[in-house]
């Protein structure tokens, strides 16, 4: 019996090694119960922090008319918002945005879902789908300006245009991949159009619809800054036009940043959306880091 407890101890010694985690692995692994999950949280934020502390520096020893640095930028951005030139600037911009990007979800579901159920329609839409996407559409800010003059429709109308033809191909593209067997339950029983498209094609296809949305998201905020720079000279494309003809980096970025920061908020509501509406694709992830 003595010989059998001296030699288990070492096994048992060899096998708790084996299964306790390491320290960086505690550290790197997001699995671990308890353990800081750095990979997910941790180095997001030491990245940012660097990144900062990069740009405080090299920005402090440029010519602050070529570059300048986050400290100037968050000033700049202070003196907007108290001297009421950002809030208006904003809010126009987000008009824009918005009713351009839900005109966009609106026709994008509906042509996409159209697309992807019909091969009649899919070959009647490929040539405008392909044609658009590989046009340069701030080309046509000119002829848009032709046809809806310089206000707030021109400005929709860009933003529409840039978002919509991410949606439609995303749509059709998941409302295509629905599995045979679906398909073959709705006929089993008996479902109209209406209930294969509301009950088993689109929910099958939200995934990609979301991934539409949040690229077509990216492109609704190119064509809303286009738009405002290019058409109208207002919102936040005015505040980076009139500062930077003026040569003021720091309130011109202040207002890149303000844009860039309404896509990141409107990526994480979107997701939030997804993961309260359609539980079924929680583990999609299509959000995280």
């Amino acid at each position: 019996m003595a010989y059998d407890t001296a030699q288990q101890a070492p096994a048992e010694a060899a096998l708790l090694a084996t299964e306790r985690p390491s320290a960086w692995s505690r550290w790197t692994n997001p699995n671990q119960t308890g353990a800081v999950r750095l990979s997910r949280y941790t180095l997001p934020t030491l990245s940012l922090i660097v990144f900062f502390i990069v740009w405080q520096i090299v920005g402090g020893r440029v010519n602050p008319i070529l570059f300048t640095t986050p400290t100037a930028v968050v000033r700049a951005f202070w003196n907007m918002l108290t001297g009421g030139v950002l809030g208006p600037a904003f809010a126009t911009a987000m008009k824009d945005l918005a009713v351009g990007y839900v005109l966009a979800i609106a026709v994008g579901i509906i042509v996409g879902t159209l697309v992807g159920r019909s091969e009649v329609v899919e070959r009647i839409m490929n040539p405008y789908i392909n044609f658009f996407q590989a046009t340069p559409l701030i080309a046509l800010v000119p002829l848009v300006v032709i046809w809806f003059g310089v206000g707030f429709e021109a400005r929709v109308a860009v933003t529409f245009m840039l978002a919509v033809w991410s949606i439609i191909i995303n749509t059709a593209t998941g409302v295509k991949q629905t599995p045979s067997g679906l398909m073959d339950v709705g006929r089993v029983y008996k479902f109209s159009r209406f209930q294969f498209v509301m009950g088993i094609e689109l929910p099958n296809a939200v995934p990609s619809i979301f991934a539409g949305l949040r690229i077509a998201l990216g492109k609704a905020l190119i064509g809303m800054i286009i738009a405002q720079m290019e058409i109208s000279v207002t919102g936040l494309g005015g505040i980076v036009v009139n500062y930077g003809n003026a040569f003021k980096t720091a309130y011109l970025l202040a207002a890149i940043v303000t844009a860039s920061m309404v896509g990141v908020v409107a990526a994480a509501v979107l997701e939030t959306i997804r993961r309260w509406l359609f539980p079924w694709t929680a583990n999609d992830n299509l959000g995280h880091w």
